[in-house]
């Protein structure tokens, strides 16, 4: 007896395997993601990846068509289902617990190879034909063997993809569940090709299940089932990106509370030093200038700073790391600059801050050190650089002008040695 089949039903049955290896894919990852509701996942992936492969055999089984009525043994094809339930858990099983081994996988395809056979042979046997169904030995074999190699690259696939990092791991995700569903509906017509029946042969009066009758339902079931499966899984992986994407915020957050000053923006003392090491060992030379505001008492005024910082601010544009160290107290960072260079860096941002600031009874003092002359480390440039900030002029510059502490800018590396 021999039988002929519908192109359309058998691309429909490969795209149906398909979308069940997807689908496979994507509760792989939520089961990976979500540890804490390990159970519920993978309950929820092995019976939409196992419905999904048991639908893709019986649209298959109705692409088929025979000269006679077909039906099938209702109890027989449930357990068909069961088995491709069963496959299912354990390969998802397997690809949740962390790294496969080359034992894993050979242990789990041969597992899964097995049940594979299982649910589609039991499909098969659930038309309960009179005279029983014959079986080519090499197809058979050779459906086994597919059927094994098809679960072996299913785990490694699923393994390695269960995590989607870019756009590029979602089209690597297509592609290799069209490989899965086409290996899957390899195994299936290679072993109907296997099937051999008797030209006398008829099922029996006692099936439940009419083959004509089951053709749609289980399509319209499996694709609606994997389509709410899917959706439900990409839903979860947007909520887990959501809840990724705030936890970064978050940590930037404190990020920022621990390294940034909240008051002028700049960074703070901790950073600016984790700065100044990073640039060391990039740059060897390197200086640090120490910027402090003081009362005409010679005090600290704090209230001060954040306006000498956002005068000082568009230095950062060429480079140079501006940051505040202590209350009244800023610190230029010059990677790669002498001290020479700095100079003439920070005497346009000094002149104004100088005029914004003078006749408000405000002192400038100013302090700068460059490695390697005065220390090869971040902590005793900064000591240097404030210690000589520390011999500052003791009146005030009377009138927005240069004033003496710009005049000590400009003088040249001489004067300011001299000074020290």
């Amino acid at each position: 007896m021999q039988g002929t089949y519908d192109p359309t039903l058998v691309v429909l049955s490969i795209l149906i395997a398909a979308l069940a290896s997807y689908v496979a894919i994507e509760f792989a990852g939520r089961i990976f993601a979500r540890r804490d509701q390990r159970g519920r996942w993978l309950t929820a992936g092995a019976v939409a990846m196992g419905s999904g492969i048991w639908s893709m055999h019986f649209v298959g089984m109705a692409a088929f068509t025979l000269p006679i009525p077909v039906s099938y043994d209702l109890w027989i094809t449930v357990g068909s289902w069961l088995a491709a339930v069963a496959v299912s858990g354990l390969a998802l099983h397997l690809v949740s617990r962390g790294p496969l081994s080359a034992g894993t996988v050979t242990l789990g395809a041969l597992a899964m190879g097995a049940g594979v056979c299982i649910m589609h042979y039991a499909g098969m046997g659930a038309m309960r034909m009179d005279p029983g169904l014959g079986y080519d030995l090499p197809w058979f074999i050779a459906s086994v063997l597919i059927a094994v190699g098809a679960s072996a690259a299913a785990l490694v696939i699923v393994a390695r993809l269960r995590t989607v990092r870019s756009w590029r791991d979602v089209g690597l995700r297509t592609a290799a569940a069209a490989v899965m569903g086409l290996a899957v509906a390899g195994m299936h017509y290679s072993g109907m090709a296997a099937v051999q029946f008797d030209p006398n042969a008829f099922c029996a009066p006692g099936n439940l299940l009419a083959g004509d009758a089951i053709a749609t339902p289980t399509v319209l079931a499996s694709l609606l089932g994997l389509g709410f499966a899917l959706f439900f899984a990409l839903s979860d992986a947007r909520a887990v990106v959501q809840a990724k994407r705030a936890a970064r915020a978050e940590a930037e957050r404190l990020n920022e509370l621990a390294f940034v000053d909240r008051e002028t923006g700049l960074v703070n003392r901790a950073r600016f030093g984790q700065q100044l090491v990073e640039a060391l060992r990039r740059q060897p030379v390197s200086s640090v200038a120490s910027i402090r505001v003081l009362d005409a008492r010679g005090e600290e005024a704090k209230d001060r700073v954040a306006t000498a910082a956002a005068v000082l601010a568009p230095l950062q544009s060429s480079g140079l790391v501006l940051a505040r160290t202590s209350p009244a107290q800023l610190m230029v960072l010059a990677e790669g600059l002498s001290a020479e260079a700095v100079r003439s860096s920070l005497l346009p941002g000094w002149r104004r801050l100088a005029a914004g600031l003078a006749g408000q009874g405000v002192q400038l003092a100013f302090g700068l050190a460059e490695a390697p002359a005065d220390g090869d480390n971040a902590q005793a440039l900064m000591l240097r650089a404030a210690s000589r900030s520390a011999e500052r002029e003791d009146e005030p510059a009377p009138e927005p002008r240069l004033g003496a502490m710009a005049a000590f800018l400009a003088a040249g590396p001489a004067v300011r040695d001299s000074a020290a």
